[in-house]
């Protein structure tokens, strides 16, 4: 425990709880309202600090800024929760006490945290990334542009993994040669609880029959997958804000694009079609109906195209608008799917090709995704793919909000797929 910053947070905390009664009253704070403070100040700082401890605000490195930004918040959000709590349940002691400067404090402690922390930890050299990259250096370095915030280690075989304690990455840039290789990178990487991304160059190799065992492949894939607790929970929160804010936003046009299928055609308004998610769960996916009803009973079934004849009058508009896919905003609040991710295929494409499986699913299918904003309708699919792997060696929750960011002029120029 870093117990520098951990002193020096306590007399932060405590002055940021005098500058929110400042900046609630003024010059003149008044006696009355004050004196709760004075008398409950060892408890408020105490929940305080023992929030923090318990986010681990006050470990001796960080991987990043934000990581620490993180765990700030998330330790002072529980302290001042704990500190609500506990004054309510003593409110007849300390009924005066402001509940509005306990919501200041909270917000100031954030940014006065973080500035005075980062820079205390930047300066001791307690902000950095450790990494150790398996294989030689890759030709394109993705640290190279901030070495200050990286501490790189290179190994040549697996079996040196065995010697770290305490990293952050592995970057894998050797090809997987066989099997139970493969089975003893998953065993330490899993006993390392690390995260793990891989040079473009295996690419290949992971969608390939090189790697015989099709279920080891698949918990390969699920480890790459898996982020930390709290990258996991700022995405699905990201998930289910935007999702109820979307339908909320989009309810008229919902209920006019409802009415129009029902007007122009027979059937149902809402398609339904199983599909493969995270981990090859299957899931029922909803869109709206933009094919006549029969379309699927069809003998030459196939994927639509450009002016297909299957097309309603209303599909049509719905396809050029993006619109059929809103109703997968109730996939992702059931968690069968998320806002970002590569986008969900049937069973028929998955059991038939190999590139869609494995790495693929180990995350879930998305709305949107990187392939959609960073290419056209007619890149190849395994241009496409190589865009889903990419997303999942980075997926995090900045990364999901560039991609919807980035989706909004995809969408009105009618770009992508």
């Amino acid at each position: 425990m870093n117990l520098l910053v951990l002193i020096i947070d306590t007399a932060l905390i405590y002055g940021v709880f005098l500058l929110a009664y400042a900046i609630r009253y003024g010059s003149r704070v008044p006696s009355a309202s004050f004196a709760p403070f004075e008398d409950s100040r060892l408890f408020l700082l105490g929940f305080m600090i023992a929030a923090l401890i318990y986010a681990g605000c006050f470990r001796k490195c960080f991987r990043s800024y934000w990581q620490l930004l993180q765990k700030l918040v998330f330790g002072v959000a529980v302290g001042t929760a704990l500190c609500f709590i506990f004054i309510y349940l003593w409110r007849e002691r300390w009924v005066r006490f402001p509940s509005s400067v306990l919501l200041i404090t909270g917000l100031l402690a954030v940014l006065v945290l973080f500035t005075v922390n980062s820079l205390i930890l930047r300066l001791k050299g307690k902000i950095q990334k450790r990494i150790v990259i398996l294989g030689p250096s890759p030709f394109f370095d993705p640290f190279a542009k901030k070495e200050a915030l990286v501490r790189k280690k290179y190994i040549s075989q697996i079996e040196d993994l065995v010697h770290f304690r305490d990293i952050d990455e592995v970057m894998i840039c050797t090809r997987l040669q066989d099997n139970p290789n493969l089975n003893l990178l998953i065993f330490l990487l899993m006993r390392l609880n690390v995260v793990v991304t891989f040079s473009p160059a295996i690419y290949a190799e992971l969608i390939s029959d090189k790697i015989e065992q099709e279920e080891t492949v698949t918990l390969f894939s699920t480890f790459i997958g898996r982020k930390r607790d709290s990258e996991e929970f700022l995405i699905r929160a990201l998930d289910v804000l935007g999702s109820l804010g979307l339908l909320v936003l989009f309810s008229p046009v919902l209920l006019i694009a409802a009415l129009a299928i029902k007007l122009t055609s027979p059937g149902p308004i809402i398609y339904r079609q199983p599909r493969v998610g995270k981990d090859r769960k299957l899931f029922t996916l909803y869109k709206f109906r933009t094919m006549f009803h029969t379309a699927d009973s069809r003998p030459d079934h196939r994927p639509a195209v450009l002016d297909d004849e299957r097309i309603t009058r209303a599909g049509k508009w719905l396809r050029r608008l993006r619109l059929d896919e809103l109703p997968q905003l109730i996939n992702i609040l059931r968690g069968h799917m998320s806002l970002v991710g590569p986008r969900p295929e049937n069973i028929t494409r998955v059991n038939t090709h190999k590139a869609l499986r494995g790495l693929r699913l180990a995350v879930k299918p998305g709305l949107t995704g990187l392939a959609q904003v960073r290419s056209h309708y007619d890149l190849s699919p395994r241009h496409k793919i190589k865009y889903d792997y990419l997303y999942i060696q980075r997926r995090s929750f900045m990364l999901n909000l560039y991609v919807l960011v980035r989706t909004i002029p995809v969408i009105l120029t009618s770009k992508g797929q």
